[in-house]
């Protein structure tokens, strides 16, 4: 019941762009709605259908008696289950036929049928209903009634790892209520699993597959086929071939629990007689071993749930249910953690969302944005350079730290409407503009703030590795990069360290950053022996290599590429999707920056066999080199206006140190601005041109900020620790 690999914008199971999709959407949304699809689907979008396992009995527009067929849903080692419509009733159902060489198993054929009788026994909202069976033309079949969403095993595989505390006491209330409703009425699944549990976008859970229950007390029709099942999910007595009650249900859904809290089943292994054998034997593991947010009590909630012997256990399901919550339950304090269940997780993963769920939630990442028109940036006036440099002798070359995926990322602000006619001007913070950037002076890297004056030091992250901080453009919000969930993910915070939270997760990814114009959301992710670029969820492009450096346009058209496998400089266009070759395999380039009006990148390169900076228009690919060709240069940034470069190099250095210096793009004339300093990480610039972050090196990185003119210097970081990434506040 899965449907996984669906367009957003159209709902067709195909390899869909939405630049070309009728039902448009996903790609014309705005940057909050995507980043929360995102979240809430966290699947790739270009999946490749599953491959099927037999050839289908039916083919989309068949008949089958009052049915139309109109897709494969999913099948499994029974049954293939077709989404179909009834002509004469006018409704979707899901129509479940058994498999073609299975049609003449007597047994099999009574058992399958033998769920159809034990399902319209039971008539339960958490229960999927069952309208009709039958054979028709020798083909046995069940209607059943169509439930849109995802089952919690496409949950469970999507969020690769455990779910939040409220998200699995609302999946077991409601299994809850389904069973022990069946098991009142005399009807045992024995089959509970997460396969066999829908999430419909409400949150509302479904249970279904009633494929092998049995009435309590029922004779089994032999040894051989009693132990039907799903192993890593089935109760010790189930494994044995023994007689179940509902007891075995609880502990099915106390495995299910421990699946949902720590993402993995506790009992594994190459073949099912060591699963089933684990089950009988061996002791639950500890969940706090995968899971160790778990609080003690829960252990204690999942021993008696799945206690060998069906008397240790929860008498019913509502009990085990009752329990979970009462140690699930978060205190009034911490009702706002990273525990609370995020809408993804309630909306069916990898189905269509309808443009109300958006409405309903789109606000959640608004308030991260700032939208609206960018604020030009004044032109500042070309600074003199001071007298040029004697070229000297070519300085040994440094080896160049494999670049991290980043982007350099500013948004926009709309100004808040006011009552009266003309807009109130936001005024201007009297104290120097502030500079986030990242230490591991704690034992791991956190984010820092500090003033460009030196003043007001702080810690603003303190778990988990966090990096790569870039500040909204109204300087309202600080978004960096985290693994302190499951894996690298985007997140926020205000410049005081408030309001901190994941914006965006995509399991396997990392390299996340926002395009300038607030429209795009990019990420990237290892394949075999390629690494891919998302755009908005689909792959942009696939590159060789295990790493990729890129980053977003000024004007968002296009991103810069530093592709590590080839050493080598291109540009992706967003409009076409089309990569231009910057520069040759023939030669190694690096450290790819923008210009301020996005027609030319700055890198440094090996083109005339000393490394240097070259300026090159990504549309007439015409080349220069900025720096001389006797000495080694590298690191190069842009200025905001656009006049001048600054880069690192070994120019006029004899003992193997490095210097800033600075190139004006019109005249050529350059000249040193700061010796000595660390030679692997370019400059940043403050929005107003008018300052330079870089790093220095006492043993370790330290921050250090100049004037335009290499005037003022402060060292702004001293310590026994590693300071980088400086990202200026907007002002």
């Amino acid at each position: 019941m899965g449907y996984g690999g669906l367009c957003l914008g159209c709902g067709i199971e195909s390899a869909c762009r939405p630049r070309i999709c009728a039902g448009a959407g996903f790609y014309f949304l705005p940057l909050s709605s995507k980043l929360l699809l995102l979240r809430l689907l966290r699947y790739t979008f270009d999946a490749a259908p599953q491959a099927m396992v037999t050839s289908s009995m039916f083919s989309p527009g068949d008949t089958f008696g009052l049915y139309r067929i109109q897709r494969e849903l999913g099948r499994g080692g029974m049954a293939i289950v077709y989404l179909a419509h009834h002509q004469r009733l006018d409704r979707l159902v899901a129509l479940k036929v058994l498999h073609p060489h299975l049609q003449q198993d007597a047994e099999v054929v009574a058992r399958f049928l033998g769920e159809a009788r034990a399902a319209a026994r039971l008539e339960h909202p958490n229960i999927v209903a069952v309208y009709d069976a039958g054979v028709i033309d020798g083909v046995h079949y069940i209607a059943m009634e169509y439930v849109e969403g995802d089952t919690l095993a496409g949950v469970l595989a999507r969020a690769a790892g455990p779910l939040p505390f409220d998200f699995v006491v609302s999946v077991v209330n409601q299994v809850a209520a389904a069973l022990d409703y069946a098991h009142r009425r005399g009807v045992v699944h024995r089959d509970i699993k997460p396969s066999n549990i829908l999430v419909q976008e409400s949150g509302k859970v479904r249970l279904t597959d009633f494929g092998i229950a049995q009435a309590v007390g029922a004779p089994s029709s032999g040894h051989s086929r009693a132990v039907l099942g799903t192993p890593e999910y089935m109760s010790p007595e189930q494994a044995m071939g023994q007689q179940v009650d509902g007891r075995s249900d609880v502990y099915s859904l106390g495995i299910v629990i421990f699946h949902m809290l720590t993402g993995q089943t506790p009992f594994r292994g190459d073949s099912y007689q060591k699963i089933l054998r684990a089950h009988v034997e061996q002791n639950l593991p500890d969940p706090r071993l995968l899971n160790p947010e778990l609080p003690s009590t829960v252990v204690d909630v999942l021993l008696r749930a799945t206690a060998k012997h069906p008397e240790h256990r929860y008498a019913t399901v509502g009990a085990l249910a009752q329990a979970l919550a009462h140690v699930l339950q978060p205190p009034a304090s911490t009702a706002a953690s990273s525990k609370k269940t995020p809408a993804w997780v309630f909306l069916a993963l990898g189905i269509v969302l309808g443009l109300a769920a958006l409405a309903l939630v789109g606000w959640l990442l608004l308030r991260a944005r700032a939208a609206g028109e960018p604020t030009a940036i004044p032109p500042t006036a070309t600074h003199p350079i001071m007298a040029t440099a004697t070229p000297t002798a070519t300085p040994t070359p440094l080896a160049t730290q494999t670049p991290t995926s980043t982007a350099t990322v500013t948004s926009t602000a709309t100004p808040t409407a006011t009552s009266t006619t003309t807009p109130t001007p936001t005024p201007t913070p009297n104290y120097p503009p502030r500079i986030a950037y990242v230490s591991d002076r704690t034992g791991s890297p956190q984010i820092y703030l500090i003033g460009s004056d030196g003043a007001n030091d702080t810690q603003l992250t303190h778990d988990g590795r966090n990096e790569h901080p870039f500040w909204a453009a109204n300087g309202s919000f600080i978004y960096y990069i985290s693994d302190r969930g499951h894996g690298p993910a985007l997140w926020v915070m205000q410049p005081d360290g408030g309001d901190n939270h994941e914006i965006l997760s995509v399991p396997g990814s990392v390299g996340y950053a926002l395009s300038p114009n607030g429209e795009h959301v990019t990420y990237l992710q290892q394949g075999q022996g390629s690494i891919r670029l998302f755009l908005d969820g689909l792959v942009w492009a696939e590159l060789p290599g295990e790493h990729l450096s890129y980053q977003w346009s000024p004007d968002s058209q296009h991103v810069v590429l530093e592709i590590d496998a080839t050493k080598m400089v291109g540009v992706l266009d967003i409009a076409s999707s089309e990569m231009m070759q910057i520069t040759e395999p023939s030669y190694a380039a690096w450290n790819p920056s923008w210009a301020p009006d996005g027609q030319s990148v700055v890198f440094a390169a090996t083109k005339d066999g000393n490394a240097g900076i070259y300026i090159a228009n990504i549309f007439t690919r015409e080349m220069r080199r900025l720096t001389p060709l006797d000495t080694w240069s590298q690191a190069p940034t842009w200025s905001p206006d656009g006049s001048l470069v600054t880069y690192i190099t070994g120019e006029g250095q004899h003992d193997g140190s490095w210097s800033l210096f600075g190139t004006d793009v019109a005249s050529g004339q350059r000249g040193s601005l700061y010796h000595p300093v660390f030679p692997g990480a370019a400059g940043s610039w403050s929005t107003d041109g008018e300052h330079l972050a870089f790093l220095v090196y006492d043993g370790d990185e330290e921050v250090m900020v100049i004037g335009r003119d290499g005037s003022g210097p402060l060292q702004l970081t001293n310590n026994n620790a590693r300071d980088w990434d400086p990202a200026w506040e907007p002002r």
